[in-house]
C-alpha cells in the first residue's frame, strides 16, 4: 500500500520559538513506523523529476491509501496540502502533532483526532503511531474528512484514470507474458511496490499472471491491488476466480468462502456496472456448480453419479446463472452457463430422485419442467444472438471464448443424438476454437468432462476429448538453482584475498560433480527428475554447465542481460579462455533453454533511479522467482559458497539469503576448500 506524508522540511519554529526538526521527526517516527506498517511512499520532497512539482503532489496526495500529515506548527504549506486531501478522499488520513507546541490547532480541524509524540523524543511514539495507521485503515469509519462530513453526498475523486503508468514497465509485462515467464512477472510485481503508480502496475501484473494462470501469484498481487479499495471491482472479480480455482486443487473450503466473499464485495460496492454486477451473479452460480460438481465427480458409476447430481445446488446454479443473464443479455458466458445447467436439470428429471427436490410433488414437478422448457427456448435463441454478436468482434481473449461458445452449443445438439452419430463436425468446432496448448482447452475440457460424467452426450464429449487432449507423462521434477563464486581476477587487480584461484578450478570442477552426482543418485532413487537452472559467469557457473553436460543433466541457462552484453561487461575482466567457453555453452544449448531477463542491457528506464539494484541483483531475484513458479516437486538452492555474509547485492550470499526468506531447501559445497592449503 502506498503512504503519502505531508510535512515541514528542516528545522521549523512554532509561534514561540520553539524548534523542530521535521526531518528528524520523520527518520526517528514516521519512516519506521510506516515500515511496520509494511507502508511504502514518501513525501514532496522527493519529487525530483523533470515538470510541475505541483502536478506530481497532487496526484501522490489523490492516489495515496493512507496520507499522514504533521500539524505541529502553522505552516502555510502542510494545510494547504492537507485540505486538498481532505477535498478529495473521504477517508484514511492520519494526523500527528508534536507536544508541547505553541500552535494551536486551526479552528477548521480542531474536532479532528490526532496522535501526539514529545517533540524532544519523537521515537518513543512510534507504537502509538503504528495503532493510529493500523486503526485507521481497518476502520469502516464512513469519512474522517471534514469536507466530506458536512457534504455526505459529495462524490469522491476518482483517480484511476489519471494515473500514468510507464509504457516501459506495460512493455516489460507483455514480453514476461508473451514468454510466459511467471518469474518474471512475480519480479515486477515486486519491483513496482515502492513506486507511484503501485496500484495500477500491480493490476497490469495481474491481469498477466491470471492469463498465464500463476494462480498462487496472481492471488498476491490482487490482494495488493484490493488493499485499502476493499471494493474494487476489477480486483474482487479475479480474486473471486482465482480463489475458486485454488478450491478445485486444494479443497479447502476456506478458498471458496474467499471466492463467495469477493463476489459479495462486488455486489455491494457503489455505483456496480451491470457488466460487473452480472459477472458476479455469473461467479455466484459458478462457486455453487463447483460445489454440486465435487460431490459426484469421483463416484465410480454412471448411476452413482445421476443420483447425487440431483441436488438443489444445481437449481440454485441455474437460477444464478439466469439471473446474471437478466442483468446484462450481453454476458453470454451467464446465458451459456444457464442454458447448459437448465439442459441437465432436463436430464436429470427422468431420475427418480428428481421429484424429491419438491418435496413428492409432482405438480410442481412438472410445473417446474413446464417453466425450465420455456427457460430453455428462450435462452437458446438469446445465447445464439449474444455469441453472433461476439463472433463479429475483433481478435482477441472475448472472441476466442465466443468461439467456443459457439462449439459449446453445437455441442448440445449432439447431446442428445444417438449412438454410432458421426460427431466430427464438433470435434472440428472445438479444434478450431481453442488455441492449441492454451489454457483455454481447460476451461473447455471441464465442461465436456460434467456431461461425460452424467452420461449426457458422453460419446461426443469422449470424441472431442480424444481429439484435443495432449498425451504428457507426467514427470516429478526436482529443481535445482545453482550459484557459486566467480573466479578470482588476474592481471593489475588480484583480489585482495584470494576465495577461488585459477588454478583451483580443477578442484572446484570435482567438488561440484561429486555433489551433483550425490543429488541425481539422491533425487532419481525418488523417482523424480533432476534438473538445473544456472547463470554463466567466469568460474562456479561455467563449470557447472560443464559438469551438467557431461552428466546428461537437463539445463537452463538464466542470463540477467543479452548474451553478447554478458561478454562485453563480464568476460573482458578475466583470461579468453572463460570468454570462449562461454560462447561454446551458449552455442550448445536449445534456444528454448535459454532465459533472457533484459533486452535492453541493463535495466529498464522505469528502474534506473533505484540505487541499491542492478542488472545482476535483480537476476537473482529472476531466477529465484522462476524456480518457485516453475511447479517443481522440490526446490533447492546449491551453491559453492565460502559462507561470507557480508558479500554484494550481486553474489552468492544474496542467493542464499533469498533462498532463506523462500524457505527453499539449501545445499552448500564449502568453496574455501579451494584455498586450502
Amino acid at each position: 500500500m502506498g503512504c503519502f506524508v505531508i510535512r515541514g522540511f528542516g528545522v521549523k519554529q512554532d509561534s514561540q520559538g520553539r524548534r523542530i526538526d521535521f526531518d528528524k521527526v520523520h527518520n526517528d517516527l514516521i519512516a519506521p513506523a510506516l515500515k511496520e506498517c509494511e507502508l511504502s511512499g514518501g513525501t514532496t520532497g522527493e519529487v525530483v523529476d523533470a515538470g510541475s512539482i505541483h502536478k506530481d503532489m497532487f496526484e501522490l496526495i489523490l492516489k495515496a491509501d493512507i496520507v499522514l500529515c504533521d500539524i505541529t506548527v502553522h505552516n502555510p504549506n502542510v494545510f494547504y496540502e492537507l485540505g486538498v486531501r481532505h477535498a478529495l478522499r473521504k477517508k484514511h488520513t492520519v494526523l500527528i502533532k508534536a507536544n508541547p507546541s505553541a500552535d494551536t490547532t486551526p479552528f477548521d480541524i480542531a474536532g479532528a483526532r490526532y496522535t501526539s509524540y514529545p517533540i524532544d523524543d519523537p521515537a518513543s511514539a512510534r507504537a502509538d503511531l503504528v495503532a493510529a495507521i493500523k486503526s485507521t485503515l481497518a476502520r469502516e469509519r464512513v469519512t474522517d474528512s471534514p469536507v466530506f462530513l458536512m457534504m455526505p453526498d459529495l462524490p469522491e475523486a476518482q483517480f484511476d484514470h489519471i494515473v500514468m503508468v510507464p509504457p516501459d514497465f506495460v512493455e516489460e509485462v507483455e514480453l514476461a507474458w508473451s514468454r510466459a515467464d511467471k518469474g518474471w512477472l512475480r519480479v515486477l510485481a515486486e519491483d513496482v511496490l515502492p513506486e507511484s503508480f503501485q496500484r495500477e502496475g500491480l493490476r497490469v501484473v495481474g491481469r498477466a499472471q491470471w492469463a498465464l494462470r500463476d494462480i498462487e501469484a496472481a492471488v498476491d498481487t490482487w490482494e495488493k491491488v484490493r488493499q485499502g479499495h476493499e471494493l474494487d471491482p476489477e480486483a474482487n472479480l479475479a480474486l473471486a476466480n482465482l480463489y475458486e480455482r485454488r478450491y478445485r486443487s486444494t479443497l479447502e473450503r476456506d478458498k471458496l468462502q474467499r471466492s463467495d466473499q469477493a463476489i459479495e464485495r462486488m455486489l455491494r460496492g457503489d455505483n456496480v456496472s451491470p457488466a460487473y454486477r452480472s459477472e458476479a451473479l455469473a461467479l455466484r452460480g459458478r462457486n455453487l456448480k463447483t460445489l454440486w460438481r465435487l460431490e459426484f465427480a469421483k463416484l465410480g458409476t454412471l448411476e452413482e453419479r445421476q443420483a447425487r447430481a440431483v441436488d438443489n445446488k444445481a437449481k440454485e446454479s441455474h437460477e444464478a446463472y439466469k439471473e446474471a443473464l437478466e442483468v446484462d443479455l450481453n454476458n453470454f458466458f451467464a446465458g451459456l452457463a444457464a442454458y447448459q445447467m437448465g439442459y441437465i436439470l432436463k436430464s436429470l428429471s427422468q431420475h427418480p430422485r428428481f421429484s424429491n427436490l419438491f418435496g413428492g410433488d409432482k405438480k410442481k414437478v412438472s410445473r417446474y419442467l413446464e417453466d425450465l422448457g420455456a427457460d430453455l427456448a428462450v435462452l437458446s435463441a438469446v445465447v445464439r444472438r449474444s455469441i453472433d454478436r461476439a463472433l463479429k468482434g475483433k481478435p482477441g481473449e472475448s472472441l476466442t471464448w465466443a468461439k467456443i461458445s459457439d462449439a459449446d452449443m453445437l455441442f448440445l445438439t449432439h447431446a442428445g443424438m444417438p449412438a454410432q452419430t458421426d460427431h466430427s463436425d464438433v470435434v472440428h468446432a472445438y479444434r478450431s476454437a481453442v488455441p492449441k496448448g492454451s489454457f483455454y482447452w481447460d476451461a473447455a475440457r471441464g465442461q465436456l468432462e460434467l456431461f461425460e460424467q452424467l452420461g449426457i452426450g458422453a460419446e461426443a464429449a469422449r470424441a472431442v476429448m480424444a481429439e484435443l487432449d495432449e498425451t504428457k507423462a507426467h514427470i516429478k521434477r526436482h529443481l535445482v538453482i545453482f550459484s557459486g563464486h566467480t573466479v578470482d581476477r588476474t592481471g593489475s587487480t588480484p583480489p585482495p584475498m584470494p576465495r577461488f584461484p585459477n588454478a583451483a578450478q580443477s578442484k572446484a570442477r570435482d567438488l561440484i560433480e561429486a555433489e551433483l552426482r550425490r543429488l541425481k543418485g539422491e533425487i532419481e532413487d525418488q523417482g523424480e527428475a533432476l534438473q538445473v537452472l544456472v547463470s554463466a559467469a567466469p568460474g562456479a557457473d561455467i563449470l557447472m554447465l560443464e559438469a551438467c553436460k557431461a552428466l546428461g543433466i537437463e539445463t537452463w541457462l538464466c542470463l540477467p542481460v543479452q548474451r553478447d552484453v554478458v561478454a562485453r561487461e563480464v568476460f573482458q575482466h578475466y583470461d579468453v579462455d572463460w570468454h570462449n567457453r562461454f560462447f561454446a555453452l551458449t552455442d550448445a544449448q536449445p534456444a528454448d533453454h535459454i532465459f533472457v531477463l533484459s533486452d535492453t542491457g541493463g535495466l529498464p528506464r522505469w528502474l534506473r533511479t533505484r540505487a541499491m539494484m542492478t542488472p545482476w541483483s535483480r537476476g537473482n531475484r529472476w531466477m529465484m522467482a522462476l524456480a518457485q513458479s516453475w511447479g517443481a516437486s522440490k526446490v533447492t538452492l546449491l551453491t559453492l559458497w565460502d559462507h561470507n555474509e557480508t558479500e554484494s547485492s550481486d553474489g552468492t550470499a544474496a542467493m542464499v539469503r533469498l533462498a532463506h526468506n523462500t524457505n527453499l531447501f539449501i545445499r552448500h559445497i564449502d568453496s574455501r576448500q579451494l584455498i586450502a592449503g
